[in-house]
């Protein structure tokens, strides 16, 4: 589950890039390609049943939550925005519910949620709707009530299929449910899915890797997220590492599974698009590409960040991280930004860079050079050291991580900051 943070964090081989991991792109939209006004809309729902101790997203545990008097909220903060520039006339070509667990709502505040965003924006004919679930929560009756309510597309965290296993990443779902969550989102009409899955998990084999993988395939998504796990700084998972309670994997098994993943979906024909993210023909996630090609977003609900295309390098803004503060703040004043930045041109230059790098197809540089006014090679003059390196490679006129540079990317992007 995913919300939104205010900076990327770049790792080597996979790493998660829901709305949360890739929401800072900053160029414009002459950048994606993408006419303005056409921009992305992503809500934030923050309560889950319980915290996944290696989850650094902004979730609360709740048993229960106040779904009435935040959706009151969310649709409060969407009417202050319609009013305000950059927003007045955009077009939303897609929609994005993340969290925390946003199919723990009733359909019918999801439905009440999409119809005040409709009264408010142009939504596109073919919107991209997405909703994220964690597979132990879904009331399979739910399912068909969200694909009325206009979600169309569906995201379900997965992880694995290994029972120790996910005991070990705390999810309170099991195998069984995967697979009965998927067969009920398929019975409910829904015809795009992404499952996500983690690897490097402390005590995973390269065997149960290859099983979980097998599984997925016979689960047979439109779409897959396969990500490394991570150690993120206030986390449980981050404590016990270095107590020694947690072991990470080797360098070589994680590599291992990263190549083993990456082989066993393009032999089924899914196309790697991006550095964690593959997909059938035509299913790549239109909400993700966004981020990583500098489309606008609108970000609500409590923690969420967006990003406007401003006369300038662009702007930024967060909004409070607490439910409660968030919803009060909404109350009074019909808005909860907490902070502002103002991007300059070293940021936005640095991020254009090694957000479009995260793509397999890389970045253009003309698009590049007609955003910042001058060539990429004189911006960035780290990028002849990376060509030669090998890290780097021309690839149909863009520049691209090589094969081998997509193994450390991380060092690449580093590079650009």
């Amino acid at each position: 589950m995913s919300d939104i943070p205010a900076t990327a964090r770049p790792r080597s081989v996979a790493t998660k890039t829901t709305p949360v991991a890739d929401a800072v792109a900053t160029a414009t939209s002459l950048a994606a390609g993408v006419a303005a006004p056409a921009a992305s809309l992503y809500v934030h729902i923050p309560y889950c049943h319980a915290k996944c101790p290696y989850c650094d997203f902004n979730s609360y545990a709740a048993t229960e939550w106040p779904e009435d008097r935040y959706a009151d909220a969310l649709l409060a903060e969407l009417g202050t925005h319609r009013s305000t520039e950059p927003w007045r006339d955009t077009m939303l070509a897609t929609i994005f519910f993340g969290g925390g667990t946003p199919s723990l709502f009733r359909p019918a505040t999801i439905a009440r949620l999409l119809d005040g965003i409709a009264a408010r924006w142009r939504v596109a004919a073919d919107a991209e709707i997405t909703l994220e679930a964690n597979p132990g929560t879904v009331e399979r009756g739910h399912l068909a009530g969200f694909r009325t309510a206009g979600v169309n597309r569906r995201s379900f965290g997965v992880q694995s299929f290994q029972p120790h296993l996910l005991r070990t990443l705390g999810r309170i779902h099991s195998a069984d449910d995967a697979r009965a969550a998927l067969a009920a989102a398929r019975a409910a009409g829904f015809d795009n899915v992404n499952l996500d899955l983690i690897f490097a998990v402390p005590g995973q084999t390269r065997a149960a890797w290859a099983a979980d993988v097998a599984e997925l395939l016979a689960c047979a998504p439109e779409h897959v997220s396969a990500y490394n796990l991570t150690y993120e700084a206030g986390t449980p998972f981050h404590s016990w590492r270095a107590r020694g309670e947690l072991v990470p994997l080797g360098e070589d098994d994680e590599l291992w599974m990263y190549q083993h993943v990456r082989a066993a979906l393009a032999a089924a024909g899914y196309e790697q698009y991006e550095i964690s993210n593959f997909a059938r023909p035509g299913r790549a996630a239109r909400h993700n590409c966004g981020y990583w090609r500098g489309v606008p977003y609108l970000g609500v609900g409590a923690g969420a960040h967006s990003y406007a295309a401003t006369p300038g390098w662009g702007e930024r803004w967060s909004n409070e991280r607490i439910p409660e503060r968030y919803i009060a703040r909404v109350g009074s004043g019909g808005d909860a930004t907490v902070s502002r930045e103002t991007l300059t041109f070293d940021t936005a230059a640095a991020e254009f860079m090694f957000l479009g790098l995260r793509e397999l197809r890389g970045v253009d540089p003309l698009v590049f050079a007609g955003r910042f006014g001058a060539p990429l090679a004189t911006v960035h003059p780290e990028v002849e050291p990376l060509r030669r390196d090998g890290l780097l490679v021309d690839r149909e006129s863009r520049l691209a991580l090589s094969e081998r540079g997509l193994m450390v990317a991380d060092s690449v992007f580093a590079a650009f900051l």
